[in-house]
């Protein structure tokens, strides 16, 4: 999206990094000159420049975090995606899952999260709200194993197809532990100056929360909201809510769907990797970010409806979250 300096959505960056961030060269950063940073990206966006992903395994995951945690200053925003071994719970066959309240979204989600081991998170980086990533992590985990642990065959057949290796992840994935303790000291958590972007993200949140806290999550949302507070502030935006309300103010139905999806809708191409891939797939939700941005949301402040919302789990203000479905 178009950072405060090239006048769009600037409401998007939080007031103190509008006061104290601006974006500096940097060795990790793409060849992208000031110029190119400066302008509004052309509609639609050009094929992207190329980015390396760095894969993070248990030999090689004190030096990643040594980098992300060099990067943050820089580089603030933070796109977030995970992969799981599916869902092993699901609604009666009488209920539609759009029916659900929040709190029975949350109930039938902490069933799932807490019966599950988290597989890959992705982490791709921007230097504003207008640049393309600059890097992007992928977390490899260890603890799935689907000889012994619960899952969705067809989601894990899919993750294998595209090109997941979870012999791979047993044999040199990196703790789930190690995990936690790393991402706590790293700067990304329990940091108001990162902003986060995400697509679809409860579940994404449910188990990176689950991860830090090491144990199973809250019993009821409005706890688990407070964590997702907590460990990643007031500057949170997701994707497919955005999506939402763009449909709503401007009719666009074509936003509706999955990542896939609305990223084609906007006409944003995967500048790295696969998809059903955790980074590959936090860099393209980041570019719909953009891009979605740019078209609906151009004016200051615009974004700040969507801000701290994950999508399912909104809460009415005031409200109690059992009152209300998700539209």
């Amino acid at each position: 999206m178009p950072s405060v300096e090239v006048g769009g959505a600037g409401g998007w960056r939080p007031k103190h990094l509008h006061q104290q961030y601006q974006p500096k060269h940097h060795q990790y950063h793409h060849h992208y000159t000031q110029q190119q940073q400066q302008q509004p990206p052309p509609h639609p966006h050009p094929p992207p420049q190329p980015l390396e992903i760095r894969e993070v395994w248990a030999d090689n995951v004190e030096r990643e975090f040594k980098l992300i945690r060099a990067a943050i200053e820089r580089f603030p925003y933070v796109s977030m995606d995970t992969e799981f071994p599916g869902v092993i719970h699901h609604p009666p066959p009488s209920v539609h899952h759009s029916t659900l309240t929040p709190s029975q979204r949350y109930t039938l989600l902490k069933s799932n999260v807490d019966a599950l081991h988290l597989i890959q998170v992705g982490l791709a980086f921007a230097a504003s709200p207008s640049s393309p990533p600059a890097l992007a992590f992928q977390i490899n985990l260890r603890e799935f194993d689907p000889r012994v642990h619960r899952h969705a065959p067809d989601s894990v057949r899919l993750l294998a197809a595209s090109g997941v290796d979870l012999a791979a992840h047993r044999a040199r994935g990196v703790s789930a532990r190690a995990f936690a303790a790393l991402l706590m000291s790293s700067g990304l958590v329990c940091n108001p100056g990162v902003a986060w972007v995400t697509f679809c993200s409860a579940y994404d949140f449910a188990y990176l929360v689950k991860v830090l806290m090491g144990r199973k999550l809250p019993r009821a949302l409005p706890e688990f909201l407070r964590y997702v507070r907590v460990y990643f502030g007031a500057a949170v935006y997701d994707v497919k809510h955005m999506a939402r309300v763009a449909c709503d103010s401007y009719g666009e139905v074509a936003l509706l769907g999955g990542l896939e999806r609305v990223a084609g809708a906007l006409r944003v191409r995967r500048a790295a990797g696969r998809g059903h891939q955790a980074a590959s797939d936090s860099v393209l939700t980041w570019d719909t970010f953009r891009e979605m941005a740019r078209l609906y949301f151009p004016k200051e402040g615009s974004l700040d409806v969507c801000a701290g919302v994950l999508y399912g789990l909104e809460l009415p203000d005031g409200g109690d979250a059992t009152t209300k479905p998700a539209k």
